[in-house]
């Protein structure tokens, strides 16, 4: 489902496969600025490389700041994009969805991947920059909570649990101060950093406060790693993006655990049926983009062509990264909301992609 709350410009590519090589977005920004001002080609400034409108095609460079969650939707759709546009560029940059906001609302990238709302802080932080922006829904998540395929005892596990192990000076060590039965062994926990807006959610869903967590497990803002951790060592534990656990647990020793529903009182893996039936609650979650409406005034051909070719494939582009698909009605008002910041920025008439939803 798209919003518009309310300017921020600027973007080279990063594949899926060199996420965890990634450079991070002080390393894009610094190849921006190398970008920025007018030249003798015609470029513009704001971190753009060509504007994809004065020469009537789709060119240029999009930078996309924001969720690691995210960015394999992100980055599918700047694939399938550079593919039929390649005079176009996708720099996904996943540095996480606090690290992209604050990007994003300084007016440093045109698109932001986000796993959860902007906060009262960042619509400031935006407010102040004179950043102006509208939000899409562009898929389904669910948060998995991983175990080692070798570890046999914890066979499912409670919200209350969950909170316990989890919550700000827990005092569980070893797994059996999580039930008497099982091994006394250290608990290895592995989750994302306070950059994560999958931090943010799960903070607030499980433990009940945005940020509130122990400080004594390995944090990340790298979901791969998290499910490499894991995957690593029997008496290891965590959560992250399920994306990331669906393309390793065909060939990695790493399971979902199935969690109490806060809807029933049953325990749900992250499965499709279980997500979309609204079982899997409260670890399920629409995840977003944000588009910067400077960037759709300045560039509208590029930007706003990628956004609507974004919309078009949205339905498969987060199934094909693991996730799970909006519901059907979702693109279409995706759509209708880009016409009307389209309309109100005066650029409808010059964005070659259409809705073909």
């Amino acid at each position: 489902m798209a919003h518009t709350p309310s300017n921020g410009s600027t973007s080279t590519f990063v594949s899926r496969r060199r996420f965890v090589q990634t450079t991070g977005v002080a390393g894009a920004l610094a190849f921006a600025g190398c970008l920025g001002g007018d030249d003798d080609d015609g470029n513009g400034g704001n971190g753009s490389s060509g504007n994809g409108d004065d020469n009537g095609g789709i060119s240029g460079t999009i930078i996309a700041t924001g969720s690691n969650t995210v960015a394999p939707i992100t980055d599918r759709a700047g694939e399938t994009f550079m593919d039929e546009y390649p005079d176009a560029s996708v720099d996904v940059d996943p540095q996480g969805t606090g690290a992209g906001f604050s990007e994003f609302t300084q007016g440093n990238s045109d698109v932001q991947s986000a796993s959860r709302m902007i906060s009262e802080d960042e619509i400031d932080q935006a407010e102040a920059n004179d950043v102006d922006y509208s939000y899409y829904e562009v898929g389904t998540d669910g948060l998995a909570v991983v175990k080692h395929a070798d570890n046999d005892w914890l066979e499912e596990i409670t919200l209350d649990e969950l909170k316990t192990v989890w919550e700000y000076e827990s005092d569980v060590q070893l797994w059996s101060d999580i039930r008497d039965e099982y091994p006394d062994e250290e608990i290895h926990l592995h989750a994302r950093d306070s950059a994560s807006g999958t931090f943010d959610y799960f903070t607030a869903n499980i433990i009940g406060e945005v940020g509130l967590i122990r400080d004594d497990y390995s944090a990340t803002s790298q979901t791969n790693e998290i499910m490499d951790a894991v995957a690593n060592n029997e008496y290891a534990f965590g959560w992250g993006g399920l994306g990331y656990l669906r393309a390793i647990e065909d060939d990695q020793p790493i399971e979902a655990v199935p969690v109490e529903s806060d809807v029933d009182g049953e325990f749900y893996y992250p499965t499709g049926d279980n997500i979309e039936d609204g079982l899997y609650s409260p670890l399920a979650r629409p995840l977003y983009i944000f588009l910067s409406h400077y960037s759709l005034e300045d560039r509208p051909n590029l930007i706003g062509s990628f956004a609507r070719f974004y919309f078009n494939g949205q339905r498969d582009f987060a199934p094909q990264e693991g996730f799970y698909a909006s519901p059907p009605d979702v693109p279409q008002e995706n759509h209708e909301e880009l016409t009307e910041v389209l309309e109100d920025l005066g650029v409808e008439d010059r964005v070659e992609i259409q809705p073909d939803v």
